[in-house]
């Protein structure tokens, strides 16, 4: 008897166990991942004559995150580390900046299949986030045999899309020239969830890597209104980012005290780096107060924090259709933990702004305290700039986020046919945008560890259409379209289609209605309770099994295990009580730093 309520009682100890321990916070331990593929083709000579790709790396460089995982590569006929995937720090940072002095224009092609193909042997690894920067001012060119570019450019559509998706690596484009395919870019970008830019000159190179920054390690940041900016007690360091325009005065911080600072200011906390093109300001542990800029103001500059209250926002696609809407969902966290404190949430107003429009208040979502929404709908066909604005009385907190509207002159419908896992789809294109005469489909149909396969779709009466096995189990399988079509002037044009992802839940079997009082549910028969007899029957003639105790007290072993339930629920209503109090007195920590 007594060995079994020792194992009743082992067993309640480490249930205990389990309930104290917390759970670890979803991604932690996951380092985001960057790789950089840089032109280094002999056309460079020609669109960034003055090699600016050096100073835009740096930048670059620069704004990454520590802990991150990042590679730099420079590809022309080849592909070639620039630095080797590591961990960011600052001597890995030191180790980049002087490595992109080797940044040149002599290579002889432009083989983009060959770099992205690299990148994705010997660059990813983790789990965390990854995203790929690609900087080009060509065409694919692989060889003096067009055809040979031709097919190269064909297998990037084909065979490597699907892989970056397989690996849920974002693909963000940086066109250098308007020579750059810029069609191909463009997919790249669209389909993998990424961004696309065009840099008009070398000179914009160093914002548009800032937006591909943005874009791949976003970082909190403080309203810039006419060169100020307010820096309140929850802030750990702020960074200033500003661009310079050739011979501009030298850029002065101003502090709340009034006092000026510069390049040359011995103060322990500052460091700043100077380049032909911007400044980068760094002031650990700030005093509280307004700041401001001594310098032209550029919509471009901006101020990253550290800090450990933070305004986060669920995802937001980077593309969405012409008659789509979006929501923009947002919340305050301290140090990753949800604030949802009725006298820090009183103190908030949250704004969205679109494109410099009148601010629209986020409303606050009822059914899950601490967090605010808006939906976003009716924008128009081109990029368009999205703020999220803070204000908490005495703190601000601002969040960038730039989408683009694309057209959608090709319609998808699709049906499913559940039982047998079949799936339609039909392409209906607008015939007032496009030609249907000669126009092509294809699409690309991958699975997780098997080989893309595209297949073209049959059009007929002006509807493409194509049927497929749904994936296995648990499976997913991706569908991807090239277009091929005409507008009615006779311009070739490639209109984007949304890349489907099938799996599961296309298949879900619809909710089972419960019974109502006109069906009763059928009672079962008294027979089926026999089976129970039987096994008792076959119980008793089992033969007893040997014990090496008196038999079991159970009245005793009653009372133990209700004492253990009544300390274990005792004890953790305690814990619960501490937990919850312990996280009250940071919050309110926060609170009295904020005021």
């Amino acid at each position: 008897m007594y060995k079994s309520i020792i194992f009743l009682l082992f067993y309640a100890l480490v249930f205990a166990g389990e309930f104290v321990c917390a759970e670890p916070a979803p991604g932690a331990g996951k380092a985001d991942e960057l790789q950089v593929l840089i032109d280094v083709s002999g056309s460079m000579k020609q669109n960034d004559p003055h090699n600016l790709r050096i100073e835009a790396s740096r930048l670059l460089i620069n704004l990454l995150p520590d802990a991150s995982k990042v590679a730099l590569w420079l590809f022309a006929e080849k592909t070639a580390p620039l630095i080797a995937t590591d961990t960011v720090n600052a001597a890995w940072k030191q180790q980049a900046i002087k490595a992109s002095s080797s940044i040149h224009s002599r290579g002889l092609r432009t083989n983009i299949e060959d770099a992205i193909q690299t990148v994705l042997a010997k660059g990813f690894s983790g789990s965390g986030s990854k995203h790929l920067i690609l900087l080009t001012d060509g065409f694919v060119d692989t060889s003096k045999d067009i055809m040979q570019s031709a097919d190269s450019r064909e297998r990037i559509l084909s065979e490597l899309i699907p892989k970056l998706q397989q690996q849920n690596i974002q693909v963000q484009t940086v066109a250098l020239s308007d020579e750059a395919d810029k069609e191909l870019l463009e997919k790249l970008a669209f389909d993998t969830g990424g961004w696309a830019e065009t840099a008009q000159t070398a000179e914009r190179l160093q914002k548009v890597f800032l937006k591909m920054a943005q874009k791949a390690a976003p970082k909190d940041t403080l309203p810039l209104t006419d060169n100020k900016f307010g820096v309140d007690g929850g802030i750990q360091e702020f960074s200033v980012l500003v661009f310079k325009k050739p011979h501009a005065a030298a850029t002065q911080l101003v502090a709340p005290d009034g006092k000026k600072l510069s390049k040359q200011s011995m103060t322990a906390n500052l460091s700043w780096l100077e380049s032909p093109g911007y400044d980068l300001i760094t002031v650990k542990q700030p005093a509280t107060g307004n700041w401001g800029l001594l310098a032209e103001v550029d919509p471009d500059n901006q101020v990253m924090i550290v800090t450990d209250l933070k305004l986060q926002l669920e995802q937001i696609p980077n593309f969405i259709g012409e008659h789509d809407s979006f929501s923009v969902k947002a919340h305050f966290t301290d140090k990753d933990n949800l604030i949802t404190r009725a006298d820090f949430l009183g103190m908030l107003s949250l704004d969205v702004v679109v494109d410099q429009q009148a601010p629209v208040k986020m409303a606050a979502v009822n059914v899950q305290p601490g967090f605010y929404e808006h939906g976003v709908s009716e924008l128009s066909l081109g990029k368009h700039v999205l703020k999220v604005l803070a204000d908490g009385k005495t703190f601000k907190r601002e969040i960038v986020h730039e989408i683009e509207v694309v057209a959608t002159p090709i319609s998808v419908e699709k049906q499913v046919n559940a039982e047998q896992r079949q799936v339609s789809l039909k392409l209906v294109p607008d015939l007032k945008a496009l030609n249907p005469t000669g126009m092509l489909i294809d699409a690309v149909i991958s699975q997780d560890g098997q080989a893309p396969q595209t297949l073209p779709m049959n059009g007929k009466d002006g509807v493409w259409t194509l049927d497929l096995p749904g994936p296995p189990p648990a499976g997913v399988t991706r569908v991807n379209f090239n277009v091929m079509a005409k507008d009615h002037d006779g311009k070739p044009v490639s209109p984007p289609i949304k890349p489907l992802t099938i799996d599961d839940s296309w298949f879900a079997a619809p909710a089972v209605v419960a019974p109502t009082e006109a069906e009763p549910v059928a009672k079962p028969e008294e027979h089926e309770a026999e089976p129970h007899a039987d096994e008792h029957t076959e119980a008793a003639h089992e033969p007893s099994q040997p014990t090496d105790d008196a038999p079991i007290n159970w009245l005793l072993v009653g009372g133990i295990l209700f004492a253990v339930n009544l300390l274990l629920a005792g004890g953790g209503f305690f814990i619960y009580r501490y937990l919850k109090k312990s996280q009250a007195d940071k919050h309110q920590q926060l609170l009295e730093r904020l005021s």
